[in-house]
């Protein structure tokens, strides 16, 4: 299976945030929308970067008082170091980069760059799951005598 194809079964609204913006406001929107991660876009949409949970709890565990004034840019994981992946990619191919980074996020782009979409370690899991519940089931049909030879 390929990425196109979570991407396909998820809602096309990505939440994303512009680097200017203060990390407060990427927290209530993170826990607004019951999500771990934020795309950072700037004016053109291009992708800057990405602010998580993680990057956040950082912040607030390294400082003793942080400042109110601290923004997304600030915080994030900027696009030089960013990892994405590819509508293209196999799902167990991201699966292994996401694992090996040890991130949960993995941003989906086009081939000029663009934001297409935002995959979660557990969209992944999902799917290998799926079909190892498909291949659980042909398994056990063929050993019962449900399908000949």
């Amino acid at each position: 299976m390929k990425v196109s194809e979570i991407l396909s079964r998820k809602a096309d609204q990505v939440y994303t945030i512009a680097p200017h913006s203060p990390v407060a406001e990427a927290l209530k929107l993170l826990n607004d929308r019951k999500i771990g991660a934020l795309p950072v876009l700037d004016e053109q949409r291009k992708i800057q970067g990405i602010v998580t949970e993680r990057d956040i709890l950082r912040m607030f565990a390294g400082a003793k008082n942080p400042s109110p004034s601290v923004r997304v840019q600030d915080i994030m994981t900027p696009a030089l170091r960013l990892i994405v992946g590819d509508m293209h990619d196999d799902v167990e191919y991201v699966m292994n980069v996401m694992t090996n980074n040890r991130v949960r996020h993995l941003p989906i782009i086009d081939d000029k760059g663009g934001l297409v979409g935002l995959i979660s370690i557990g969209d992944v899991i999902k799917v290998l799951l799926q079909g190892a519940e498909y291949e659980k089931k042909m398994l056990v049909d063929y050993i019962q005598g449900k399908y000949p030879v």
